[in-house]
């Protein structure tokens, strides 16, 4: 039996006389005495039930040994993680420090939105995490002035809508947006805006409101019927085919015409030369193809003009004589132009060869 069982089994013997079984007939003082022997032998090691191989301390002794080199482990893996850091800022320190030696107007523009940003809101420094910058850090160039031109206007309202768009935290009253269409008008435009809102400093409408009153005093609605007139008028010139499909896509977004109408149409504006090229061709299935197809076989006709022209042959001048040459047709005239559209000889006036064969001066050559 364990040491506690046995315990209890002697002290009851010693309340309660010689009871319990095999012990019958012994003193109240062999049972002291037993216990006490046994006590003695018993080893600080042993548990209670003697069977049992595992030792508490020996467990906990592991249990800690292995607790202390988990942190050991811990430990180092945060050292590194702290040195890494450490040298990631300082990377970060000498690249900001490059920048602003060499950039300085750049750095002297972020000094201000930094100083004035909330110390909460900002991120620690040791933990290395930058801020990337958003799109609405890109400043956008301003529309040009608008002057009351009804043509411009859609395309200046354009802008504008560019500009409230990429900043929104700029524009997020209407009469920012006001503000700003109206310090960016000049001649009509101005003298309009100035009638209208001289006496109302916060406007007394809506951006939509204004919007509206805008379009109606200088925007030009687009006539179909007028862009559809334009363009059956259209004609290449002597322009090129990329300057020429340049006007010719403007006039077809307004026209609303679909696209094999607007491929006649082009088709039709082309020069004759041009056509002949595209004859020969398989037409291509939407006008975008063809406005490609053509702007390639203009620039190959042109690159081999300009080739052309620049091999042919400049004849040799040749001197004039100082002495004015008398024929039978009297003297040469010196205006040369009545001569070459005649056909006639610089030099002597007769029909039937040029300057570079001419006999006579032949002949006066012979003679020098």
């Amino acid at each position: 039996c364990d040491f506690k069982t046995y315990h209890k089994a002697c002290n009851e013997c010693l309340h309660q006389g010689s009871q319990t079984p095999g012990l019958e007939g012994r003193s109240p003082t062999v049972f002291r005495c037993a216990t006490d022997q046994f006590s003695r032998n018993v080893k600080p090691n042993m548990t209670e039930h003697s069977g049992q191989t595992d030792v508490p301390a020996e467990t906990i002794r592991r249990a800690l040994h292995h607790q202390q080199t988990l942190i050991q482990n811990h430990e180092a893996a945060l050292q590194e993680l702290g040195n890494r850091q450490a040298e990631t800022n300082s990377r970060l320190a000498e690249l900001t420090s490059f920048l602003r030696s060499h950039f300085p107007q750049a750095s002297t523009s972020e000094s201000a939105p930094e100083s004035a940003q909330d110390p909460s809101q900002s991120p620690d420094p040791a933990s290395g995490v930058q801020l990337q910058p958003t799109s609405s850090d890109c400043q956008l160039p301003n529309p040009s002035r608008f002057d009351g031109d009804p043509r411009k206007c859609r395309g200046f309202l354009m802008q504008c809508n560019i500009q409230f768009n990429h900043s929104p935290h700029r524009f997020a009253r209407d009469s920012a947006k006001i503000s700003y269409i109206i310090a960016h008008l000049s001649d009509r435009a101005l003298d309009w805006a100035e009638a209208k809102f001289s006496s109302s400093p916060e406007y007394g409408c809506s951006f939509a409101e204004f919007l509206t009153e805008f379009k109606e005093a200088f925007n030009q609605e687009t006539d179909k019927s007028l862009s559809s007139r334009t363009l059956l008028k259209m004609k290449q010139g002597q322009r090129s085919v990329v300057d020429f499909s340049i006007d010719f896509r403007i006039q077809a977004a307004a026209s609303g015409w679909n696209s094999p109408a607007l491929k006649s149409a082009y088709l039709d504006a082309l020069n004759d030369s041009l056509k002949d090229e595209l004859a020969t061709l398989d037409e291509p299935g939407s006008l975008e193809d063809l406005i490609k197809l053509s702007i390639r076989i203009d620039n190959r006709i042109r690159a081999r003009a300009k080739e052309r022209n620049s091999r042919s042959v400049v004849p040799r001048s040749l001197p004039v004589p100082r002495h004015s040459v008398q024929v039978e047709r009297g003297q040469v005239s010196s205006d040369p132009e009545p001569m070459m559209r005649a056909k006639l000889c610089l030099y002597c006036g007769e029909a039937g060869h040029f300057l570079a064969d001419c006999p006579t001066l032949l002949k006066a050559k012979v003679r020098q």
